[in-house]
């Protein structure tokens, strides 16, 4: 029986402060499946021994396997509703001559490009670039091939001296150490695209509770990154061969540096100067052996 359809069964069955523990995990499974006992018992105004008395009552041997029955309920969700963009796009590959195909797939690029910048907030661009600027430090979120664009935007934000690591969201451990660190100094940098890593609605949920400023890089308003209280940039990636064409990805990961840039002024000249001093000194003292 799905997670959610069990703990209704069993409503009538719990104590009164168990009722009111399992109403906060119907609510929200998808952010409980990343609270810890202590945060979820925070959340519910429970004691941590209500929550694992709870966790016995609906069948389950610890806190960790009903996180585990969450998080495969909010996957098998997400999974149910999200398309195969591959499979849409692969039955409207184009008819002609190699040259032709050609031209189509470059207009196909030319109009997801054109798409992402017709759609560009300047107003919300230019506040998330003072906000990763103002961070602390930034965590880049990332899955599978998307996590190229996350090290070269990490690449990016580290030359304009921001402090930005980026995390592989398929591994679990890392994952789970950099969200349990955030605080709402940081902020969250989340990349997703088809085919989804549906846990990553999960990470964006948990940034969400912890009051840590999330920027979503996705293609749909229906990705499952693209939370509500995030600021969202839309990447259109439609492709004929691939499930992804990233052409808009990267034109972002630059328009984004370089409002950046914009909003340090003259602390961009001084890195710029800085970068300049070390390539003259590196050049000037190259082939020079040491003296003995």
């Amino acid at each position: 029986m799905p997670i959610l359809d069990a703990i209704r069964a069993k409503l009538d069955t719990l104590t009164a402060k168990q009722r009111s523990i399992a109403q906060y995990l119907l609510e929200a499974p998808d952010e409980a499946s990343y609270l810890s006992l202590k945060e979820l018992s925070v959340r519910t105004q429970a004691s941590e021994v209500s929550v694992l008395r709870l966790c016995k009552a609906l069948g389950f041997e610890s806190f960790v396997a009903l996180k585990e029955a969450l998080r495969t309920h909010t996957q098998e969700t997400f999974r149910a509703i999200s398309p195969s963009g591959f499979l849409m796009c692969a039955e409207k590959r184009p008819d002609g001559t190699p040259e032709q195909q050609l031209a189509q797939i470059c207009l196909d690029d030319q109009n997801n490009l054109a798409s992402m910048i017709g759609q560009l907030d300047p107003a919300m661009l230019f506040r998330c670039a003072r906000s990763l600027l103002a961070a602390e430090r930034v965590v880049i979120f990332a899955h599978d091939k998307s996590y190229l664009f996350a090290d070269y935007l990490c690449y990016r934000l580290n030359f304009l001296r921001i402090k930005a690591s980026s995390v592989q969201l398929g591994d679990g451990d890392t994952v789970s150490t950099a969200l349990a660190s955030l605080g709402k100094n940081d902020s969250v940098i989340l990349f997703s695209f088809p085919p989804y890593h549906l846990p990553i609605h999960n990470v964006a949920s948990y940034c969400r509770y912890r009051g840590t400023p999330i920027l979503a890089i996705t293609d749909s308003p229906d990705s499952p990154a693209a939370i509500e209280g995030s600021s969202v940039f839309l990447c259109r990636t439609g492709a004929r061969y691939f499930f992804n064409s990233q052409v808009a990805t990267v034109s972002f990961i630059n328009i984004l540096a370089s409002c950046i840039a914009i909003e340090m002024g003259s602390l961009f000249d001084e890195i710029l100067a800085n970068e300049q001093d070390v390539n003259d000194f590196l050049r000037n003292n190259s082939g020079h052996d040491k003296e003995e």
